[in-house]
């Protein structure tokens, strides 16, 4: 009630107003004015007011808050002047000083505790100027602004906001009219922006003419530079630029400081703060302090920007948290665990702040609003490969319900479930707002099979042998497929038919299988034999399943030796056979890898062991190296027995023998005769003899083990071997004459002669060995030079002495050494032999030996034999080639295809660049399509693993190669070409042929299935890959509606085209981008119509049925497509005679509406009616 000053303040406190900042000594105008203001209330003590005292009035804080003062002047047309004031208040540190004005508050209070209203800066929307009358406030009245005041458009030297921080008054004469109450001028704003009013500022009283408007945009720029103290910006960093602002020229420079003085306190780098008046309200730690303009060192600036890095904010009435409940039951607890199909109740779901207060929306103020929260609902199956998203649904709050979710009742897949409600925000769906995450709450839960339902059998780790257990793993599936728990209550039960079958455990896990089975029965064969296995598990809606097996004969049970007597007689040195039979337990023949049947026999010493491998037969002949027993005289017992080593659990079988003497040769002596007088020369034994002598009259005599001396035949004679000699005189040998022996003439040519005998059973020999009675000292050496044989002494001088026929003397031998081919040739000139023509006999590459002899004096030289020119063409790794090698259709070969050339005895050539291609037929399509290659350095060359495209059978094909205009060829390859039951050929079509296709209905369904090569229908095919196509003429419509069931792809629902014509259907299935298969095509000739016409009825006495007429020239035949008719003539054959003379056209049956016509006539002599006899009503 005070504020009245308001009105009086410049009648008290004269034209300068209350300036109450002045001295105390200084004088103060007007001060003999005094207005006191006294209230009255009924009760209470009157309140008494001088207001010279009040000093918070408006206008006396517009002066005490000023910094600086604008004076001007405006003359207006007439004699009316007006004088102006325009103050300016600073922006000191952290607030504006323009005084708050209570008829116009700068802040409202919201409704809701926590957010602000934006500040509207110093004066906000008050307009610049009030008006004084005389020296009296005409309230009513106020200027916004000039046009040389006003704040500019754009941005210039001066902030925009500087604008908002002048206040001004106005001070009229009487010469401006005011209303009669004094509370509003009649048209003082009017008269002062007129044009041709003139404003001229007022400096130290003086009235200047000058351009208002720059003189006060000069003034503005000064107060604002010299009196503004906002912030402070210190510790200068340096300058950088600003990539994120969006207007490039805002980009740089920008200074960058490391702290700053605002409102008498210090803000620094890595400080935690929070801000105030932002909606929302952040908190964060600062990282720099921008500020915009080339600044360098400490300055003062009205604002500029802070970095801050943002902390998670918690308001009490932001969204805290969900509350989940589950009204209608089946209520889902964390990790809980449920069976595949059930159901998981409806939910109902509140959002709450931090008060535990539901909430549906953001709090905001009423000038921000508020943001509307929604609930979203995900089901998500977790996998190793990447979630999956099963369930996804948005609930918003209603007026009468809560966020509400239906039960869910189709999740069947087993595994790890998250079902996640998530607050997300309306507009956007974001779940952050003001950096923080809104609510959400998860559970887990896991989907487990359900009760077991029906079975497969998996799959089987063949073979299976005879008494050697084995298991059948079994799928138990619930009734959505998933592998589930067997019952205790199940018990399997096994039958086949020819088999005893027995089980010991079932494993009722999630790997439920059958174990320790074991069957018992006759295979008859080593391939095994086929049976019917059935299991059934009783008490499951699908309770058994046959199961095809092939049995193999068991694992070695027992031994079967042949001859059965355990007692068995041989003659000594002889190799006793026995026919061993390695069974199982039911008495089938066996075999296995490594099944190897061992004889050890016992009685007498150095006994050989006999072993045969039965690893593919099961049977075989046990036998080895001769029995023979040293020094036997008379009958020896020996035991042998029969084992099999690798298998313990096959007792062994024991035989004992009866050893006889042999009556084979076991025994050679020499004897050298001298008059009648044999003396025995024991072996090995030194014979003192003349050099160059001949030694003669040696006889020899044989016994076998019993000391009986043994007839000479000529079998055994060609048995005897001597090594003095390479011939032998037989017919001496049958009397038991040996050869002569030449004594040596060297003394160091010591010989050892020896007599052998060498049979199939025994080899034996007898030697001897001759001394010099003489000694001459010959010493010669013989050198092997490019097949050059030279003759020198002991000392290696060469001999020259020789003549050409020395070559006589030369003799060259050795393994496989072929001397067909063999010349000897004497040089004169080098006085040496040479020998060309060296070759070998077919056999394998190796190391070969070559002896020279001269005389008595020999040299051994050793060649490395390597193979021969190629001659064949061999495949490695391809053995047998007799059985054609299965391949399916545009798949790859199981190996590779490696050539190798070889000389005509099969031994590796290293021939290198020998061409070789492959001969195959037109048919046969291989890929790599390279089928040419050279062989390498080894003479090899590798085709690669190849891919086949081939028909349907058995091919060819062949490796040739050409090598000095021979042709090589390798075994042919035989391909059993198999159909791929993966590659589609042919579309499948059906549908019912004898339907009727009327216009504007539905075709009949088609039914479409994909064949493959193997002529088998092809599942898992996407449906978006087939089509059905339909046309008349050139046009051609698709339809894509497919239902796919099983493996079939359905087409329904589709219509008959409305226009009658011929018409095509075909079914298209791509198979890639470029590749398509197409079906027969469907052709149907015409559509039936649905007649409709208006029907006249008469009856005729002459007529035996109802007659139907209807004008032919008013109403023409059509159906409801309006396709037309066609109608065909005859005569018909009941009429009469007057009629046949008429035209007469029969329309072919046709399908009414209401009935069913078979004999439709239409007559001329009748006039403009049909006739319809013979027909019946529906």
């Amino acid at each position: 009630w005070t504020l009245e000053i308001h009105i009086y303040h410049y009648y008290i406190h004269g034209s300068k107003g209350n300036e109450i900042n002045l001295p105390k000594k200084e004088g103060r105008p007007f001060s003999n004015i005094d207005i006191e203001i006294s209230m009255f209330e009924k009760g209470k003590t009157p309140k008494i007011m001088n207001l010279r005292e009040i000093k918070d009035d408006m206008q006396t804080l517009y002066i005490s808050t000023a910094a600086d003062s604008f004076e001007f002047k405006a003359n207006v047309e007439g004699d009316g002047i007006v004088e102006g004031i325009i103050r300016y208040h600073p922006f000191l540190y952290e607030k504006e000083t323009y005084p708050e004005d209570p008829c116009f508050p700068s802040k409202e209070e919201d409704d809701e505790a926590d957010c602000f209203a934006v500040e509207r800066g110093a004066r906000g929307k008050r307009p610049i100027f009030e008006c004084f009358w005389n020296g009296r406030l005409i309230p009513y009245t106020t200027v916004e602004e000039f046009e040389w005041c006003a704040a500019p458009k754009k941005r210039g030297p001066t902030p925009i906001e500087c604008y908002k921080r002048i206040s001004g008054v106005l001070f009229t004469n009487d010469k401006f009219q005011v209303s009669t109450n004094k509370l509003t001028f009649m048209d003082l704003e009017i008269r002062l922006k007129d044009k041709n009013t003139i404003f001229t500022r007022i400096v130290n009283g003086q009235a200047q003419r000058m351009k208002i408007d720059r003189e006060f945009a000069s003034w503005l720029k000064e107060c604002h530079e010299k009196y503004d103290k906002q912030i402070k910006f210190s510790h200068f960093k340096g300058l950088i630029t600003r990539p994120e602002v969006s207007s490039k020229r805002m980009q740089r420079p920008w200074a960058t400081y490391s702290a700053i003085e605002w409102d008498g306190k210090t803000y620094k780098v890595e400080q935690l703060v929070k801000s105030i008046k932002t909606v929302p309200i952040y908190h964060g730690s600062i990282q720099n302090f921008f500020l915009y303009g080339d600044h360098d060192g400490d300055v003062y600036a009205p604002g500029g920007f802070v970095q801050l890095a943002l902390v998670n904010l918690m308001k009490k009435l932001l969204p805290d948290k969900l509350s989940v409940t589950w009204p209608e039951g089946d209520e889902l607890l964390p990790d809980e665990t449920k069976l595949a199909g059930s159901t998981i109740g409806a939910l109902k779901v509140e959002i709450l702040n931090k008060k535990g207060e539901p909430m549906q929306k953001l709090p905001g103020s009423r000038h921000g609003g508020s943001k509307k929260l929604l609930v979203e609902l995900k089901v998500i199956l977790d996998s190793p490969t990447g979630n999956k998203e099963i369930i996804s649904h948005i609930s918003q709050h209603g007026n009468k319900w809560p966020f509400w979710f239906k039960k869910m009742e189709n999740i069947n897949k087993l595994g790890a479930y998250t079902l996640k409600l998530q607050v997300v925000l309306n507009e956007s769906n974001a779940d952050i707002y003001a950096g923080r995450s809104l609510p959400s709450k998860t559970f887990k839960f896991n989907i487990i099979e359900g009760k077991p339902q029906k079975f497969s059998i998996g799959l089987l780790d063949p073979p299976f042998r005879v008494g050697l257990p084995f298991s059948i793993p079994l799928d138990v599936q619930d009734e959505f497929g998933h592998s589930t728990y067997l019952r205790e209550d199940i018990v399997p039960n096994l039958e086949a038919s020819g088999l005893t079958l027995h089980y010991e455990e079932v494993e009722r896990g999630p790997n439920c299988a059958i174990k320790g089975i074991t069957a018992c029965g006759l295979v008859n064969s080593l391939q095994g034999k086929n049976f019917s296995l059935k299991i059934t598990l009783p008490g499951l809606k699908e309770e058994s399943q046959v199961l095809k097996i092939k049995l193999l004969p068991g694992p070695p049970c027992k031994l079967e030796v042949q001859p059965n007597s355990d007692i068995l007689k041989t003659e000594n040195g002889v190799a006793f056979p026995f026919h061993v039979k390695v069974l199982d337990k039911a008495g089938n023949l066996t075999a296995q890898p490594k099944l190897i049947v061992h004889c050890k026999f016992s009685g007498a010493p150095d006994l050989p062991v006999y072993t045969v491998d039965c690893s593919s037969t099961g049977s075989n002949i046990l036998t080895g190296n001769v029995l023979h027993v040293q020094n036997i005289k008379k009958e020896q017992i020996i035991n042998a027995k029969i084992e099999i080593l690798s298998c313990k659990n096959v007792p062994p079988l024991e035989k004992t023998i009866k050893i006889l003497p042999s009556s084979r040769v076991a025994k050679l002596q020499i004897f050298s005769v001298e008059g009648e007088k044999a003396i025995h020369i024991k072996h090995q034994d030194e014979i003192n003899w003349i050099a160059g002598d001949v030694m003669q009259n040696l006889i020899f005599q044989m016994y076998d083990e019993g000391e009986r001396e043994i007839k000479i035949t000529p079998t055994l004679a060609e048995k005897i071997k001597v090594n003095w000699t390479p011939t032998i005189d037989r017919e001496q040998l049958l009397n038991g004459f040996l050869p002569d022996v030449k004594v040596p003439t060297s003394v160091n040519d010591l010989r050892y002669n020896e007599v052998t005998f060498h049979d199939e059973h025994v080899s034996l020999g007898s030697g001897f060995t001759v001394r010099f009675v003489l000694f001459i000292h010959i010493f010669c050496f013989i050198y092997l030079n490019c097949s050059t044989v030279m003759i020198t002494d002991q000392h290696g001088n060469h001999i020259r002495n020789l003549t050409s026929s020395c070559v006589t003397s030369l003799g060259i031998s050795g393994n496989d050494l072929d001397k067909s081919s063999l010349k000897i040739v004497w040089q004169e000139d080098t006085q040496t032999i040479c020998v060309t023509g060296i070759r070998f006999k077919t056999c394998p590459p190796g190391i070969k030996e070559l002896c020279f002899a001269w005389h008595e004096f020999s040299h051994f030289v050793r060649l490395n034999l390597v193979g021969g020119p190629p001659a064949k063409l061999l495949l490695i790794d391809w053995t047998d080639l007799e059985e054609p090698v299965p391949v399916i259709n545009g798949k790859e070969l199981h190996k590779p295809l490696i050539l190798q050339v070889c000389d005509q005895w099969n031994n590796p050539s290293s021939e290198s660049n020998v061409r070789i291609n492959l001969l195959k037929a037109s048919s046969v399509k291989i890929t790599p399509s390279n089928l040419l290659l050279k062989t390498d350095e080894n003479g090899r060359a590798n085709f690669g693993i190849v891919t086949i495209h081939a028909p349907r059978g058995e091919h060819v094909m062949q490796f040739k190669a050409l090598y000095n205009r021979n042709t090589l060829y390798c075994p042919v390859i035989k391909l059993n070409v198999l159909p791929d039951p993966e590659k589609p050929i042919c579309l499948n079509v059906k549908y019912d042929k004898d339907a009727i296709f009327i216009a504007g209905s539905t075709f009949p369904d088609f039914m479409v299935s994909v064949i493959s090569e193997a002529n088998n229908i092809i599942v898992n095919v996407n449906p978006g890959r087939i089509c059905m196509k339909m046309w008349e003429g050139q046009r051609t419509t698709k339809f894509h509606k497919i239902i796919l069931k099983c493996c079939f792809f359905y087409f329904r629902d589709k219509m008959v085209p409305e226009k009658v014509g011929t018409y095509s259907i075909q079914f298209l299935f791509a198979i890639d981008k470029t590749n398509a298969l197409n079906s027969e095509q469907v052709c149907f000739l015409k559509n039936i119509m649905q007649i409709i016409f208006p029907l006249t009825v008469f009856w005729g006495s002459s007529l035996l049925c109802c007659v139907w007429l209807l004008l032919c020239a008013s109403h023409p035949l059509t159906d409801d497509y309006v396709t037309g008719f066609v109608l065909e003539t005859l005569s018909p054959k009941d009429a009469s005679e007057s009629s046949k003379n008429s035209e007469v056209k029969r329309l072919e049956p046709f399908l009414c509406r209401s009935h069913e016509a078979t004999a439709l006539t239409l007559t001329a002599a009748s006039g403009n009616f049909i006739i319809c006899q013979n027909c019946y009503c529906h």
